[in-house]
């Protein structure tokens, strides 16, 4: 439902209620003329007033009902468009790369290091448009309850380590560092795990810029907790509540220059809470973030 239906239903309100005042005026001034030795007369007057109120506090309450059910119709369409936008920038932009290696190694003659580099960058924006559409595939499940867990003992280690080494091979730098905490156990569905992870690393990666990112694994009690903490600029304490739900991104659509869908951390969420655990975001010092994802570590 657009603004504009919003803004009539407000002003329907208004009117109903200033009629209601209206009439409830001349009520009282007609119940001044009534005789007040009258007490039937009076006695009317004031069961129609009391009737009139309740029902004005009827009215009201649907009427913020509506205003609410509205907002929430405009605010899904809003993330909707805005999705939209995105992921057809995000599916664009990966398409063109490879179309374009893939012409240059068709059309020209290279040196063995020329094309294994086109053939690099060709696996790399695959696996981005890869993240991307199991991203999409993932948010239906989770809307449509269609996930089961399959857990098991997993090497943890092995796991954060082989993420490490391809984010770092995508950026072509060692930006991401792990650090690792030998005693660490965890029981798990595998693919949940590197997806969250996976999520929240190419999170840090979009806004942390070109500063080192921090994978840390540790032992807290009878939990395990692993935090990705970036130095970005962080996220605005007005929007931190919002981070975590489904198509919501940090800023205007049309004015972003970051790239995402919007459905990384709400996956990564949802996730993680079927294996009873939770993630939660604070403020790095000076700047940047930190997402921590703790768990049941399975002893």
């Amino acid at each position: 439902m657009s603004k504009r239906s919003n803004i009539i239903i407000y002003l329907l309100g208004i009117y109903v209620v200033l009629q209601f005042l209206w009439w409830g005026y001349q009520i009282i001034d007609l119940g001044s003329l009534v005789d007040s030795s009258d007490k039937g007369s009076s006695r009317r007057v004031f069961m129609i007033l009391g009737e009139g109120a309740v029902f004005i506090m009827i009215l009201l309450a649907g009427f913020w009902q509506i205003q609410k059910s509205i907002r929430k119709e405009i605010e899904l369409s809003e993330s909707q468009n805005n999705f939209m936008l995105s992921v057809t920038h995000e599916l664009k932009t990966p398409l063109t790369s490879i179309q374009l290696a893939l012409q240059t190694l068709s059309s020209r003659k290279l040196s063995s290091d020329q094309t294994q580099s086109l053939v690099d960058k060709a696996i790399s924006e695959n696996d981005r448009l890869k993240i991307l559409i199991d991203n999409i595939i993932h948010a239906s499940s989770i809307e449509n309850k269609g996930l089961t867990l399959d857990k098991s003992e997993l090497d943890l280690k092995m796991i954060l380590s082989q993420i490490v080494k391809k984010s770092n091979q995508r950026l072509e730098k060692p930006l991401v560092k792990l650090d690792f905490e030998e005693s660490v156990k965890l029981i798990a569905d595998k693919f949940m795990i590197e997806t969250s992870i996976i999520n929240i690393i190419e999170n840090a990666i979009k806004y942390g810029g070109e500063y080192q990112i921090d994978v840390v694994a540790r032992t807290k009690g009878n939990r395990c907790l692993i935090s990705v903490t970036d130095q970005g600029p962080g996220i605005t304490e007005n929007e931190q509540s919002n981070i975590f739900d489904k198509f919501y991104r940090i800023g205007n659509e049309e004015t972003r220059t970051k790239k995402g869908s919007g459905l990384g951390l709400y996956i990564a969420k949802q996730f993680i809470e079927l294996h009873n655990g939770n993630i939660q975001y604070k403020r790095n010092k000076p700047s940047g973030s930190i997402f921590t994802i703790s768990m049941p570590n399975g002893k």
